[in-house]
């Protein structure tokens, strides 16, 4: 028989080795579990795929127009390209005015893989001096286009565009607009190159573009607009418009007065709008004033990581708009 110490020290011995068998258990299994969830993280970033369910923006029964900067488009093809021609159409817009295109071509391939969509741009430059409009054959028909305010880079480094449309019926002019961007939310009235000095001119001419041309039309402007609407008179670059409350209406000041994470275009801050002339303000009380940023980054695998780098930095923003005539 063993003495009484050496059996206690062999009982220590023993009991030391169980504990370390659990510790090695418990190690491997953590690492079972991380090797499992790296698996599962992979299969929802790769390969990268979009969910279509609730992010539509339009009915049949309204015309739904969007504004979205899809960002030195395409940031990062092909996978920028392969969600887009997804998301473009289940939108269910009518008209999408998109911002950034740095190729053209691109953009080309890219509106071909969409049945019954075509698309038209600004002719003042190529690249990222680029606005363009997307729309639906089966529910527009564009009557004209036209680039307005070419060569006037100082307010607008982006030449707008501008098309005449029908929809059943309806006569409505669309305006694709990007204004200068940047900006110190300061109106330096010495410096004719400031950002919102530039900005705010640019909303003195389309104004006065909108009252020379269109002054009974229904007139939608829209786009990156770089600049928040709802700020104080002292800092707004918006006045010409919102100080003609009878003429104007910024479908989106709900939204701007009170945004949020969940509503914000643009990282923090709300600059994408949608503005539209007093001939709309019926059509869009009609529809309950029914205005929207769309949290799209939701419907791409990966969420606002994989959204921001294969596609844009800002979210659409859409609107919506329904005819006493339409059933």
């Amino acid at each position: 028989m063993l003495d009484t110490l050496t059996q206690k020290n062999l009982e220590n011995l023993l009991g030391w080795i169980m504990k370390l068998n659990l510790i090695i258990l418990i190690i491997i299994l953590a690492f079972a579990f991380s090797m499992v969830s790296c698996g599962e993280n992979k299969n929802i970033t790769n390969p990268i795929s979009v969910d279509t369910i609730g992010v539509a923006i339009g009915t049949n029964e309204t015309f739904d127009v969007v504004t979205w900067n899809i960002e030195s488009f395409p940031k990062h093809n092909p996978e920028t390209t392969n969600l887009l021609k997804t998301l473009l159409p289940n939108l269910k817009a009518d008209c999408i005015a998109i911002q950034e295109i740095s190729s053209i071509g691109s953009l080309g391939q890219l509106v071909s893989q969409i049945p019954n969509w075509s698309y038209l741009v600004s002719g003042d430059g190529d690249g990222y001096t680029t606005v363009g409009i997307l729309y639906n054959n089966l529910t527009v028909q564009v009557d004209s286009f036209a680039t307005i305010m070419p060569g006037m880079s100082n307010p607008f480094p982006r030449a707008p565009l501008l098309i005449k449309l029908h929809w059943q019926g309806q006569e409505i002019i669309l305006i694709s607009v990007h204004l200068k961007a940047l900006g110190d939310n300061y109106i330096d009235e010495t410096d004719n190159y400031d950002e919102e000095v530039r900005r705010r001119y640019a909303c003195q001419l389309l104004d006065q573009y909108v009252a020379d041309n269109f002054s009974d039309s229904k007139v939608v402007i829209l786009g990156d607009m770089n600049d928040q609407i709802q700020e104080p008179t002292s800092t707004n670059v918006f006045l010409s418009f919102i100080n003609k409350p009878l003429e104007y209406l910024f479908t989106d000041m709900s939204i701007a007065q009170n945004y949020n994470s969940q509503t914000w275009s643009y990282r923090s801050s709300h600059i994408d709008h949608i503005l539209i002339t007093n001939e709309l303000i019926d059509a869009f009380n009609a529809s309950n004033r029914y205005v929207k940023t769309i949290q799209i980054e939701n419907y791409v695998s990966g969420g606002w990581n994989n959204y921001d780098a294969l596609i844009s930095d800002h979210r659409p923003v859409g609107a919506r708009f329904k005819f006493d005539f339409v059933k």
